[in-house]
């Protein structure tokens, strides 16, 4: 059932990407386990997907984390700016191409800001998630298995 719903939006959204007000691109169907679709929409990349009550609690989970930590919505920030960092410089962003997940970086964002939340910015978020994934990748390869 999810997968003919899936499908059926992917197949709306092929069949109004000329006549619709707003500019919809690039419409791809992910078959997974997690069925997804994916499409830009207004140059704003947009995933749905298919009976994934588990992605609304992480939502109200990350959405409380950012109340508590505060700082000028300062988790959201970080979470904006690492991403674009992974997705348009580095291009490590993306698990449906077997790179790092969103919800990974975020829970890394949450890790550097749990060790060291007394002195922190943005900048330092992202200089703190640039350390993590060097450090990662290359403890991956040093060691055999």
């Amino acid at each position: 059932m999810e997968e003919n719903l899936a499908r059926y939006i992917c197949s709306i959204l092929q069949d109004n990407q000329q006549n619709s007000e707003v500019l919809v691109q690039d419409v791809q169907y992910i078959r997974a386990q997690v069925k997804i679709v994916k499409c830009t929409v207004n140059d704003i990349p947009v995933d749905i997907s298919f009976n994934q009550t588990a992605g609304l609690s992480a939502l109200c989970f990350l959405e409380k984390v950012d109340q508590l930590i505060g700082k000028d919505h300062l988790f959201k920030r970080s979470i904006i700016l690492i991403k674009a960092w992974c997705y348009y410089e580095s291009r490590i962003l993306g698990a449906h191409h077997g790179l790092i997940s969103t919800y990974a970086l975020e829970t890394m964002i949450l890790y550097i800001i749990n060790v060291f939340h007394s002195s922190l910015s943005a900048v330092f978020c992202l200089a703190g998630c640039i350390y993590i994934i060097d450090y990662s990748s290359s403890q991956y390869f040093d060691n055999e298995f």
